[in-house]
């Protein structure tokens, strides 16, 4: 397979030179050069390190397309603009050249690669003491992790490299890896990763012993659905209760006001637990896409600004009306165009919710209530009632369900739930049942080696 960013590099490690600047270790990116020569020593480590930060930034990961992605294909989002390539993303008939939905399986390949050019050469690197060692491995499998996390919901079995691309000839060769082995990945990533990141690390735009417990909570719980969503698995829906029991632990106060979380110039804030820093001259796009100052070519739905309840505070800082108009609207969650916030890729109302669905699957009903009435309460709503605000099971999934649709709207987590549950078919009235998971891009599958990267249903 010959992922699209490896295409006029010699050696894969070169995507090294598009690295944008850490804003803690302020190390300066790479040129074009080779993954053993340029990584020799400590300062090109952690320039290596930097630059597998800095490919979040990317429009392909959370500079645009996850956040966006995540929610413009599900009931959540309206094509406003001119941009028939989103237009098709809401509609869901995506097509497998589509532009933004490459763009986003370009940003992720191009992550992993430098993730995997820190996890081949630091090893060997004698001069870097080992305990800056383990550090940076343990970051890089942290963030390998995550893109992975992100592949495997959007588009189901993917290629899983796990050293860096030599050449297009190699990556031309890769298949899928079923969808359980990419996520026996990802949790030996996660394993890794917790062992060897010191708790000393406590930056929330940096791999955190929390955030790898967090992102563990998240991965089992998505895991426990995956061909089952109608009976997920008793096993990792236990597993993601009890990483987000110790997320939780000490720590289950939510930050209030709900629009604190959400600043222009992305504040810290008592609820973060990963996020990627963003500062003028390395801006995201996603003020830019949602809003009418802007570009404008994405709107939260008429669906969504009506599943809002009376008096939830959320809703100023999610959905407003746009200028001059009782009927168009306006995403806020990146209240500027500047592109200075600091998007959100987990965060402790999540695992408050994994919590609340798990105790919910497990029939713990009145816990599961008290669970999700915390967001509730935050969003200056009335805490459910169990016995008369919802009575059944099947009552306080769907409120989870719902609770999840307005907590996280806008931050890429619909159209993925929807997904989880089995849910996309119903509520997108989708065409055909493939059209739950992304295409493989095309040009991906015409680069690479004869039947070696196959397509996914119904594409």
């Amino acid at each position: 397979m010959r992922l699209a960013y490896i295409r006029g590099v010699a050696l894969a490690a070169a995507v090294l030179a598009t690295a944008a600047c850490d804003k803690t270790l302020h190390t300066e990116p790479f040129d074009r050069v080779s993954a053993e020569n340029a990584v020799t020593d400590l300062a090109t480590a952690q320039a290596a390190l930097n630059g597998a930060y800095g490919a979040l930034e990317s429009s392909g990961m959370y500079g645009l397309d996850i956040p966006l992605l995540g929610d413009l294909p599900s009931d959540n989002g309206r094509w406003a603009g001119t941009y028939q390539f989103l237009g098709n993303i809401v509609s869901n008939q995506i097509a497998a050249d589509n532009t933004e939905v490459t763009n986003m399986w370009t940003g992720l390949y191009r992550q992993i690669d430098r993730d995997n050019v820190v996890l081949a050469t630091v090893p060997k690197i004698a001069s870097i003491p080992d305990a800056t060692k383990s550090q940076l491995q343990g970051e890089a499998y942290f963030l390998r992790a995550l893109s992975y996390s992100v592949l495997v919901k959007f588009w189901g079995a993917v290629p899983t490299p796990t050293t860096p691309v030599a050449s297009a000839s190699e990556a031309e060769q890769y298949t899928r890896t079923p969808v359980a082995q990419v996520y026996a990945l990802i949790l030996s990533d996660l394993d890794k990763a917790a062992q060897l990141i010191p708790a000393s690390n406590t930056n929330t735009r940096r791999a955190t012993r929390t955030a790898v417990t967090a992102l563990r909570s998240r991965v089992l719980f998505y895991r426990a659905f995956a061909g089952t969503p109608s009976a997920p698995n008793a096993t990792d829906l236990q597993g993601a209760l009890d990483a987000a029991n110790t997320v939780l632990a000490g720590r289950d106060t939510l930050t209030v006001p709900y629009a604190s979380l959400f600043t222009a110039t992305g504040d810290n804030t008592s609820e973060d637990i990963f996020r990627v820093s963003f500062i003028a001259s390395q801006s995201n796009s996603l003020g830019y896409y949602w809003l009418f100052a802007g570009r404008h070519e994405a709107e939260p739905s008429a669906n969504l600004n009506s599943a809002y309840e009376a008096g939830d505070l959320r809703k100023a800082s999610t959905v407003i009306n746009r200028p001059n108009s009782t009927t168009r609207l306006q995403g806020v969650k990146y209240p500027t165009t500047a592109g200075t916030e600091h998007p959100h890729v987990i965060r402790l109302a999540e695992l408050v919710l994994i919590k609340a669905e798990v105790l919910a699957r497990q029939n713990n009903l009145a816990a599961a209530v008290a669970e999700y009435d915390k967001v509730r309460v935050r969003a200056g709503l009335r805490p459910h009632v169990l016995g008369t605000d919802v009575k059944t099971q099947a009552d306080v999934l769907a409120a989870i369900t719902k609770e999840r649709r307005i907590e996280l709207a806008l931050e890429g987590d619909r159209w993925p739930d929807l997904v989880r549950q089995g849910l996309a078919g119903t509520v997108k009235s989708l065409a055909k049942p493939g059209y739950a998971l992304f295409p493989i891009p095309l040009r991906d599958i015409t680069a690479a080696a004869s039947g070696a990267l196959v397509q996914n249903p119904d594409y």
